[in-house]
């Protein structure tokens, strides 16, 4: 990293407006069904969903390819610039984003981050990527020109440190600029006094940041300065950091084409013989709550309209912290030699669902298209940081984080597509 470039430092951020917000705001992409956003995409041309769009957001026979994602995203953003929905703040400042939800709440500063963070390894990642989609959001970041949904990050910090003490301070001076949300999760945005911005940025200097969603987004903003490596624009990312302790994880499952069997139930005799054979059981199950993992080393399947509980045997006493986790041994020992689902390489062959979508929807999804599902126990925020410390790479979507900031709040001006007229922040 450059020594003069901070690793975390205030914006000219836009916010907005509090009459735009329910329309505008839109919940983070992977939180929403494909069926989800093209909804949305057909009754609302103002929520941030137009703009980030994919390939999977098509409604009807509509073909996207990349330039079209790209022009239709621009547009979309024109819309919302031209139609007056957010205000400069005119000045640079950092701000607070609070999430209030049944377990709690857990309050983040919003700024923006070096880029070089992520290969100096001042932010570390848990997760690999996927280059397709990687190549659309860094299109999507230089071709639309701007970022709304920050990349939200975590550093170790307890509730009695001196940072979730600051970012308390800070949310009790005034009330919030912005509210919005709903009886499940209320969101509150305030801009941080100046008084108080020096003091946030020094709580954190020197603390290792982890991503903990954001990957994708992450890794564009990397092969954008790649790009344009002297744009000092590029050099920094929108980012959200939260103290570790307030995080919750909620699992994603896996919806998973059988590659080497003729019928589901080949393939559910096959996971019977493998399961017996590593010193694991597949055993038949009444309900999908009986199939739901009640601890590590338990995974649910559900497969030709039956459900079954997998025992996975207990990871070597030599286990790394990746090598231990239940979404890597079901990868190795599962997905791959069973299914021949290779997930790391094959795309196309493994779906994800997110837990908070409920499992209707990965038996939806596994009927649709005759795949397996397989219903995991969720990771701790302990295990992805020990992953991230030991500079391995889980499965992609082995987490979520739940809940999450959402798109459309802020917006960060590049100057360049569908802002080109506009002051970089």
């Amino acid at each position: 990293m450059n020594p003069t470039e901070p690793m975390l430092a205030p914006f000219k951020g836009w916010l907005v407006k509090p009459e735009w917000a329910e329309r505008v705001i839109s919940r983070a992409y992977d939180n929403l069904t494909p069926g989800q956003r093209r909804s949305i995409v057909r009754e609302n041309p103002y929520s941030y969903v137009n703009v980030t769009r994919s390939n999977l957001d098509r409604v009807g026979d509509e073909h996207l390819s990349l330039d079209r994602l790209v022009t239709q995203g621009a547009a979309a953003l024109s819309r919302l610039l031209d139609a007056d929905v957010f205000a400069p703040t005119g000045r640079r400042a950092v701000y607070l984003y609070r999430l209030t939800h049944a377990r709690g709440s857990q309050t983040g500063l919003i700024c923006t981050v070096a880029v070089s963070g992520f290969d100096d390894g001042r932010i570390r990642i848990h997760e690999g990527v996927r280059d397709e989609h990687t190549e659309l959001l860094t299109s999507h970041l230089m071709g639309v020109g701007a970022t709304s949904h920050p990349v939200a990050l975590t550093a170790r910090a307890w509730a009695d440190s001196e940072y979730a003490a600051l970012l308390d301070e800070a949310a009790g001076l005034a009330p919030p600029d912005l509210e919005f949300g709903s009886q499940l999760v209320q969101h509150q945005i305030w801009t941080v006094p100046a008084e108080l911005t020096d003091k946030l940025l020094e709580a954190l200097a020197g603390k290792v940041l982890y991503v903990t969603d954001g990957h994708h987004r992450s890794a564009a903003a990397q092969r954008a300065l790649a790009r344009e490596p002297d744009n000092p624009v590029l050099a920094r990312t929108l980012a959200a950091v939260f103290p570790h302790s307030q995080l919750h994880v909620e699992a994603y499952h896996r919806v998973v084409a059988d590659q080497q069997h003729d019928n589901l139930e080949d393939c559910l005799w096959a996971l019977r013989s493998r399961a017996s054979y590593m010193g694991g059981e597949l055993e038949r199950v009444p309900c999908a709550e009986d199939a739901r993992p009640r601890h590590r080393g338990e995974v649910g399947v559900y497969a030709a309209g039956a459900w079954h509980r997998l025992t996975l045997p207990p990871p070597t006493s030599e286990a790394g912290a990746l090598d231990a986790l239940d979404v890597d041994r079901l990868r190795r020992l599962v997905l791959d030699p069973v299914l021949g689902a290779e997930e790391l390489a094959a795309t196309g062959t493994v779906d994800y669902v997110p837990d908070t979508a409920g499992l209707d929807e990965l038996i939806r999804r596994c009927e649709d298209s005759d795949r397996i599902g397989f219903v995991m126990y969720p990771l701790s925020v302990d295990e992805l940081l020990s992953v991230a410390d030991e500079g391995s790479r889980m499965p992609p979507k082995s987490s979520f984080f739940y809940p999450k900031p959402r798109a459309g709040a802020f917006l960060r001006v590049l100057g360049r597509g569908a802002t080109a007229r506009l002051e970089p922040s």
